[in-house]
Order: structure tokens, then sequence, then C-alpha cells
């Protein structure tokens, strides 16, 4: 059975060994803010970046990301509304290694989405200044370093795997059906729930061998610019009712509903975007 999940952001119910906490209450520092408080938010390397395909750079050295455990998972996961975001819990059997021989176990997996008046875009990257419906994040850390405690504040911890969505007509991607289901039991902060079995793989898009990559942060605060980004070429395919409730479920700290809970692209000063595909 194919139970699925994740959701977003990746700050949460103050747990740091789970991720770099979210400390500051809704409403006290909004984004332009942030580096009043975070001096990293205010770097020359942050996330997320517009990806424009004529400036993006192609390294045949790229090879295919290497997914282990990505597939059918039984256990317990944990699936929690901390009030920013919903986050799923991932095992360190699921893991990936990079073109450059890196192993990174899995942490979390969230999500990022718009809704707010009626806005159906909500991705963090865009691509040639085009924004997406949602953005899936799966969050990594190095392996050498043993633990997300260790390796969030180490330079080369963390990496992200990325995928853009998009709306396809009235089909329903039934990998996500149970995932939706379960919404509405976190509907509050603090509530959590179990998924059963999950199968991240299955909520992929279909291709997961061609990618952006580059270097930048984690699109939250502490902003810390450790993290190997690799955004799927390709685009994973919800229904517009799906959406909707993706967009429509979850409410916030301040009993509102959770809208637009993307950070805007950021400059990519002298970083260059790399793929492994043609464009």
């Amino acid at each position: 059975m194919k139970t699925l999940v994740p959701l977003l952001s990746l700050f949460l119910l103050g747990v740091q060994a789970q991720h770099a906490d979210w400390t500051y209450s809704e409403g006290e520092l909004d984004e332009e803010h942030w580096a009043s408080k975070y001096p990293a938010c205010g770097g020359h390397r942050q996330s997320p970046v517009n990806l424009q395909k004529k400036k993006a750079r192609y390294n045949p050295h790229l090879r295919p990301l290497i997914l282990h455990g990505y597939g059918d998972q039984e256990g317990a996961f944990p699936m929690t509304n901390n009030g920013h975001t919903v986050q799923i819990t991932l095992p360190q059997s699921m893991h990936f290694i990079a073109p450059d021989g890196t192993r990174y176990f899995a942490q979390q997996m969230h999500l990022h989405w718009g809704g707010a008046s009626k806005e159906l875009s909500g991705s963090e990257h865009t691509i040639n200044g085009m924004r997406y419906v949602a953005e899936i994040h799966i969050v990594h850390y190095n392996a050498k370093y043993g633990s997300f405690a260790v390796a969030q504040s180490a330079q080369d911890g963390l990496a992200v795997v990325a995928a853009l969505v998009e709306i396809q007509d009235y089909t329903e991607n039934t990998y996500y059906s149970d995932f939706i289901k379960h919404l509405s039991d976190i509907r509050y902060p603090g509530q959590s729930t179990v998924l059963a079995d999950i199968n991240i793989l299955d909520m992929l898009p279909e291709d997961t061998k061609h990618y952006y990559k580059y270097y930048g942060s984690l699109t939250t605060p502490p902003c810390t610019e450790n993290v190997n980004w690799y955004v799927l070429e390709d685009h994973i395919k919800l229904s517009k009712a799906q959406v909707l409730k993706l967009e429509n479920t979850l409410l916030g700290h301040n009993n509102k509903t959770l809208h637009n809970d993307y950070r805007n692209t950021q400059p990519l000063y002298k970083r260059v975007v790399e793929t492994n595909f043609w464009v």
C-alpha cells in the first residue's frame, strides 16, 4: 500500500535536532526583516532562486542521483502540523548518493504552497520567472556527521531534493490521496498523526534523473548557507481539487489558514546553476 506523505517548511516544533528551529512567534518577523535576527538570511548564497534555463551550465559529470529506500517503507512515520508547516519524519534507511559520492541520509519532507487571495502558485524556486503551484523538499544530511543536529551547522552538511508541482486538469494523483486525507487529522498546530507506510518515489516526478544543481541555503531562518540543492527538471502532477485541499486544510498559530508559506526568490550573485541535461 502506498500511504504517502509530506509537507512543508524546514523548521518544526522547536525540535532542533529535527531542523533548525523557527524560534520567533507568528508575525514577529516578516521575511524582509529575517536578517535582523538571523544574519545569514542576508547572505549572498541564499535560496530559493530563479532557475534560468539559458544561463544554466550543462555539466556532463553530474550523474543521476542514486536513490535508496525511496520506495515502499513500512513503519510509523510522524506527520505534524507545527503551525508553520507540516513535516513528515523520514527513516535513515532512505538516503541518496550524490554525483561526488557523498551519502546523504533523509531527515524529513515538507511542502510549500500558495493559496492566499486565490493564488494557485506557491513554489519557492521559479523557472524562467514562472512560479509553480507548490514545491516539495526532501531534506537530507551528510552521513559523515552522524546526525542532523551536527550536520545542520557544517559547511557541507545538508542537501535538499526538490520537485515542483503543477496542475494536471482533473486527473487525481492517487499516490497523494492518502496523504491529503490525513491533513484533516492535523488541522490545528501541534496536532500529529502517524503514517503506516510511505513511498516517496511514487510521490516524485516520473523522471528523477535530470536536475538543476546549485549551492544555497535553507529557505527559512536561520537560513544557513550549507545546502546542496537538487531541483528535479520533471514536475509532480496533482489535480486542482487536490491542490485546493492542500492549500485550505491546515491552520497556523494565528488560527488562520496556512497560505503562501514560500520565500521569495533571492539574488544568485556569482553562483552558477548547473544541469545534467541540455536546456
